[in-house]
Formats: structure tokens, C-alpha cells, sequence
């Protein structure tokens, strides 16, 4: 009623505002009763919040600018060396997959394998006795991780680039040729030269041996199964799962001296076939 007067007036309506709901009245027995007056629960206050509308205190800022520093540092210098280990995994890693996708040119990828595997070695020295083979060492540390590191854990096994590891390079012209050859049978000569002159120990025999393959590679005849090829990258893999102050027994000289004639043999049989 009051709204039509208002209509007809002219004057518009009174704002609507909606009735006080009944009082709550529990129910009797005091079953289901709500206490709507109790206090409810708080929530926690941290430290954090003290301090949230204003700056930190002085000692606060001094504890939170603070470099934070090891209480034992004994143990500062493993932990990098194994750092440096994890570093030179993960950069042969990624270098094997560029050199893999092309895109890495051959010349820079073994100018840069090289000093990865100089720095391996270097290092390796500095490591326990049972870290000593890549093969293993290598896929054991970073399964802690994780990480995929095939490519690396080769690399490394191996001790030589791929480049010199794998297909020879393309040569057709016969003086480069016989310069090769020369350098493959001068390889073998100085091997066998040193082992019976007692030269066993592992970085003196290691290069001369990685020589032998470099000079193999470079004939671009010999099929990528060549025994003789085979038997020196077999002895360069051993060689290179030992520490360079490690020496070769005289077990392993003799076999390792009979290994090397049969190879040459074999290769000077070749050429001549």
C-alpha cells in the first residue's frame, strides 16, 4: 500500500531492507546445541609476521647478511674434486651430442675432446681406487643423479676422440698413402720398442698406443672390424681403466708385447695382400 502512495506521489519507494530472522533457541536436553558466543580459534603467529609491517630488526638483517661459511671444511676439497668430476662428465656429454647432431665441426670437437680427456686423467689421479675405470665409475656416480651420461661414459672409456676412435679420413692420394702406413708400422715399432726396454708404466705406454690407432685411422682402406685395429683399441680401453702411476705386470707386458707382434702381423699381411 505504501508503494502505490508512493507511485501516485511521485516520490520514489523507501529502500527495502529484510526482517531480523526469529532468535536461535536450542533445542531442549541441550542436544545439537550451538554455542554462537564461544571464541573461536586463532590462527598461529610466526616469527615472520612480527615483522611484516615494519623493517627488521638490526640484529636480524646483521644474522640474514651474514655469509653463511662450513663449520668442517676437511671435506672442501673432495667435494669439489667430485664437482669438477661431475662438470667433465656433463660437458662430454653435451660435446658428443652436438658432435653426434653435426653440429660441431670435427677439427673443434677434437681440439676440445682431447682437453677433456687430459683434464679426466689429470683428475682421476686424485680418486679413490674404485673410481678409477670410466666404464664403471662413470654411470655409478651419476646414477645418483639421474643423469644420462652413455655418450661421455665412452668417451672417456675409450681415452680418445672420436674422430680418431672411428671412420679413417678420406684420402685418395697415394703419397699420403704410404705416409701413413710409415707412421702405423713406426707406431707399432716404438710400442714393442719400450715394452722390452721395461717401459710399462701406464702414461708412458698409453699415447704411444693411441698413436698406433690414430695412424690406423688415417688408411682409408682398412674396413672399420680390422683385427689388428680391434686388438689396439681393446689394450688403449684397458690401459686407460688404470691410473697413469699404475705399471703393467709381467704377465700383462708378455701379453700384451705378443698381442702387439700379432697385430703388426697382421697389418703388414694386409698390405701386402
Amino acid at each position: 500500500q505504501s508503494l502505490s502512495i508512493c507511485i501516485m506521489a511521485g516520490r520514489p519507494p523507501p529502500p527495502y531492507s529484510r526482517p531480523s530472522p526469529p532468535p536461535y533457541t536450542p533445542a531442549p536436553g541441550g542436544a545439537g546445541q550451538i554455542n554462537r558466543d564461544a571464541e573461536q580459534p586463532k590462527s598461529p603467529t610466526t616469527n615472520f609476521d612480527v615483522y611484516k609491517s615494519g623493517p627488521l630488526p638490526a640484529r636480524v638483517q646483521a644474522e640474514l647478511d651474514t655469509e653463511l661459511r662450513l663449520v668442517d671444511e676437511s671435506n672442501r676439497e673432495e667435494m669439489d674434486r667430485w664437482s669438477i668430476f661431475y662438470a667433465l662428465i656433463r660437458t662430454m656429454e653435451k660435446l658428443e651430442n652436438a658432435y653426434i647432431g653435426g653440429y660441431v665441426d670435427g677439427q673443434v670437437y677434437e681440439k676440445h675432446c682431447k682437453d677433456l680427456l687430459r683434464r679426466f686423467a689429470t683428475l682421476r689421479e686424485t680418486l679413490p681406487a674404485n673410481m678409477q675405470d670410466p666404464a664403471i665409475a662413470i654411470p655409478t656416480f651419476m646414477s645418483r643423479y639421474q643423469v644420462s651420461s652413455v655418450a661421455a661414459t665412452k668417451r672417456f672409456s675409450i681415452g680418445v676422440p672420436a674422430t680418431v676412435a672411428q671412420g679413417p679420413v678420406d684420402s685418395s692420394q697415394p703419397k699420403a698413402m704410404f705416409a701413413y702406413v710409415a707412421e702405423a708400422v713406426q707406431a707399432y715399432i716404438t710400442v714393442m720398442d719400450s715394452l722390452r726396454l721395461n717401459m710399462v708404466a701406464v702414461d708412458q705406454t698409453h699415447p704411444l698406443v693411441a698413436d698406433i690407432l690414430n695412424a690406423l685411422d688415417k688408411i682409408p682402406m682398412i674396413p672399420p672390424d680390422f683385427e689388428p685395429r680391434l686388438k689396439v683399441r681393446r689394450w688403449l680401453e684397458r690401459l686407460n681403466s688404470m691410473r697413469a702411476s699404475d705399471q703393467l705386470d709381467e704377465e700383462q707386458t708378455r701379453q700384451f708385447l705378443l698381442d702387439l707382434e700379432t697385430s703388426h702381423q697382421q697389418f703388414m699381411h694386409w698390405l701386402s695382400v
